[in-house]
C-alpha cells in the first residue's frame, strides 16, 4: 500500500508505546499538494495527542478511520455545507459522520475487517437526519438526534467497541460518541465563528440522508484515502 511522506509510526511513535470528520477525496484530489521544505519540517514535528494513538504494541505504520457512509444527495448537501464555511486552506474532508478515528493496521485483517463484515451482514439501512447546529469553541457542528439515527449510528459504534475490548483501541476511541458533522473548526476568531453559527442557525432546515454502510478510509498526514466499502444488505438502491 503506497505511503505519502511520514508515516503514522514516524510521527505517532513516541506516544504509541506510552499509552496504555472526498466521496472525501476524488481521484484527481487522491495526491497531497506540494509542499516546501519548511512547511516539510514543520508537520513532521507535529504529534497526535497520546489519547488519539492506539494502544498497539509497536508503532502503527498506518492507521485507519471508519465512517458511516451515506447517500450520495445527502453527502453532497452536507459536503456543501461545509465546504461553505470550514476553512479552505485546511480543508481536506468531505461531510463525515465518524465512528472511529485510528483503527491500527496490524489489526486490520485479523480484527477490524471480519467484525465489520460480520456486523454489516445483520444490519440493515436506516435514516438520520443532520437536525441542528450547535457551537463549539473554534467552529460549529450539526447533530444528529438520538432518536433521528443518533441512537443507531451510537449502536453500531458500541457494537464494534465490544467486539474490539482487548485495549488496542486509542483512549478516543474507546470513549462515546457524539453523532454529528464537523461545519467549521480551528477558526481563532470567535466573531467570524458566532457570526458564522448565526446565519447556519437561522437558515439550516436540516437535512435526512440513509446510512447504507460503513466506509473504511487510510489515514495520511489528514487526508482520507478510501480503501472500501461495507454495504449493509439492501443499501445503495
Amino acid at each position: 500500500m503506497a505511503s505519502f511522506g511520514a508515516s503514522w509510526a514516524s510521527i505517532a511513535g513516541k506516544n504509541a508505546t506510552s499509552t496504555g470528520q472526498r466521496t472525501f477525496v476524488t481521484d484527481e484530489q487522491s495526491q497531497p499538494p506540494p509542499r516546501n521544505n519548511q512547511s516539510e519540517q514543520r508537520r513532521q514535528k507535529r504529534e497526535p495527542s497520546p489519547a488519539h494513538v492506539p494502544k498497539t504494541e509497536s508503532p502503527e505504520e498506518n492507521v485507519y478511520v471508519l465512517t458511516l457512509s451515506t447517500d450520495k444527495r445527502h453527502h453532497k448537501r452536507m459536503t456543501a455545507l461545509r465546504d461553505q464555511y470550514f476553512p479552505k486552506k485546511i480543508n481536506k474532508l468531505g461531510a463525515h459522520l465518524t465512528l472511529f478515528h485510528a483503527l491500527p493496521a496490524t489489526k486490520l485483517e485479523s480484527d477490524i475487517v471480519p467484525t465489520i463484515q460480520d456486523l454489516v451482514s445483520k444490519s440493515q439501512p436506516f435514516k438520520v437526519h443532520a437536525a441542528k447546529p450547535f457551537r463549539m469553541k473554534k467552529g460549529m457542528a450539526i447533530t444528529v438526534p438520538k432518536n433521528q439515527g443518533g441512537q443507531q449510528s451510537q449502536d453500531v459504534h458500541r457494537a464494534l467497541q465490544d467486539a474490539w475490548s482487548q485495549g488496542w483501541l486509542s483512549e478516543q476511541d474507546a470513549g462515546g460518541m457524539r453523532v454529528h458533522y464537523t461545519i467549521m473548526n480551528k477558526v481563532d476568531d470567535a466573531a467570524q465563528v458566532e457570526a458564522a453559527f448565526q446565519e447556519v442557525q437561522n437558515s439550516w432546515q436540516g437535512d435526512w440522508g440513509t446510512v447504507e454502510g460503513l466506509d473504511l478510509w487510510r489515514y495520511d498526514r489528514g487526508y482520507w484515502r478510501w480503501e472500501r466499502k461495507f454495504e449493509f444488505p439492501g443499501g445503495g438502491v
